[in-house]
């Protein structure tokens, strides 16, 4: 239903001349079902899953059906076809062996000189072969593909983390946008109100031609503002429906909703840290991958050990008819193979492995350190953020009271209309720098939790 709901919702988008109101939690659903990426990982997965199932048909019995035709004046071969038909006698082998001496000892010409004939066979032949024991090799094998499979889920997950962080960042810078239209709006009456009281004071001998005039030019360039940050709007809301797969999609067709605010999470790095060792998928792909190198050494050391296998087949053979049986049989038997020397190459392939092996060890142990300085960094940011946040909050309460306090000095005549607009361009400023910081809180929030690889669907639900 929900998959249904998710189809609906694009095609409206689509088609649609009206804006579509959209949340994060829509945003996330579509892009989960339509980026690129991911389809791109969802079919690695595939492939690596189809890869396991081969691997585990190397355990069954490999049965092969063949029908052959043959015409042939070579000697051993016609004679060899005469034979499997069980059409060849003592008399008819003289086609193919010169038995003319026998005419003397017999006394009479019994026998002709050999005339080697051409002669047809239809072969048909159904054999098998089964694998006994291999040196642990296809079980090894086999384990291998499935821990490749498993890293594969684990791949595509920290892509759909990659998607939910891409998503939910264009989101927030969406909304940050819209936000600043918002600001740029109120910043507008805000002037608008100091040009009507420059020229009512002015209508009324209290102020002189040039505070009108400059709130006049004040308002002129706030107005170019909110077109500015219209446009900047526009600008994130196409790279919202980029990263979520929608390319078709006008950006004037959507509107963003939700509240730019940021909910602070109370956990110490170390937590965060420990998370991230213990769920990061990407991390979890690659001990997956360091076991599979561990695997790769016994896959290797295999090659030095024997072989035993079990083999048949079913034959028959006919002068005339494809499927004939004018002669039929059957041949069972068990082999063991080993190569007792190569050069050498089997025994530095498995050295190799070994070195593969602890390399791979290595890069997981730098990963590992990596992930948490990784951590580390985005909590540090986190802080930062935080601290400014709170600088903003205070800086903006100290310019609300700045801009009251000039607003009235300047009605008493007791402050310039410089005075004034300097004041409101503070508290403007101040006024986006609070709705910044507070984009910045909530990225920086959003990217610790993406490090730790605690970003789920459901993003808000992990504080």
């Amino acid at each position: 239903m929900k998959k249904i709901s998710i189809i609906l919702l694009v095609a409206v988008i689509a088609v649609s001349g009206y804006s579509r109101e959209l949340t994060l939690k829509e945003a996330v659903e579509i892009a989960l079902k339509n980026s690129y990426q991911l389809k791109a990982e969802q079919r690695k997965l595939k492939s690596k899953e189809l890869e396991y199932k081969e691997a585990k048909g190397l355990r069954w019995p490999t049965i092969t059906f063949s029908e052959m035709f043959m015409r042939t004046n070579v000697p051993g071969w016609a004679m060899m076809n005469e034979l499997n038909q069980q059409r060849l006698t003592m008399n008819s082998s003289a086609k193919y062996v010169d038995m003319t001496s026998f005419n003397t000892l017999l006394g009479q010409p019994l026998f002709k000189p050999p005339t080697y004939p051409e002669w047809n066979n239809w072969q048909t032949k159904i054999q098998f072969q089964v694998p006994i024991w291999a040196g642990g090799k296809i079980g090894t094998g086999i384990q291998m593909r499935k821990k490749e499979f498993e890293a594969a889920k684990f791949d595509l997950e920290r892509t759909k983390q990659k998607v939910i962080y891409d998503v939910s960042k264009a989101y927030y810078g969406a909304l940050l946008a819209k936000d600043a239209i918002k600001l740029a709006k109120q910043a507008y009456k805000s002037v608008k109100k100091h040009y009507d009281t420059a020229k009512l004071m002015y209508d009324n001998g209290l102020a002189i031609y040039a505070d009108v005039l400059r709130a006049k030019v004040y308002l002129t360039r706030v107005k170019s503002k909110i077109e500015e940050a219209q446009n900047q709007y526009l600008i994130a809301k196409r790279g919202l429906l980029l990263a979520m797969g929608l390319d078709e999609v006008d950006p004037a067709q959507i509107e963003v909703v939700g509240e730019l605010k940021f909910a602070d999470t109370n956990k110490d790095v170390r937590y965060w840290q420990e998370v991230a060792l213990s769920e990061r998928p990407d991390l979890i792909a690659l001990r997956t991958r360091v076991e599979n190198a561990k695997k790769y050494v016994d896959f290797q050391k295999a090659d030095m050990l024997p072989t035993i296998g079990a083999f048949g087949y079913y034959q028959m053979d006919d002068r005339y008819n494809p499927f004939g049986t004018d002669g039929t049989g059957f041949t069972l038997g068990i082999a063991l193979n080993w190569k007792l020397f190569d050069g050498f190459q089997a025994y530095n392939r498995y050295k190799a492995a070994k070195e593969t092996f602890r390399r791979y060890s290595q890069l997981k142990k730098g990963f590992e350190e990596y992930i948490k300085f990784s951590v580390y960094k985005a909590y540090k940011e986190l802080i930062t953020a935080k601290s400014k946040l709170k600088a903003a909050e205070e800086n903006l309460r100290y310019a609300e009271e700045v801009l009251k306090i000039t607003e009235k000095r300047y009605k008493n005549q007791m402050a310039s209309m410089i005075d004034l607009l300097d004041t409101q361009t503070m508290y403007d400023q101040i006024k986006f720098e609070k709705t910044k910081a507070t984009y910045d809180a909530q990225i920086s929030l959003l990217d610790l939790k993406y490090q730790s690889g605690k970003l789920k669907e459901n993003i808000g639900g992990d504080k």
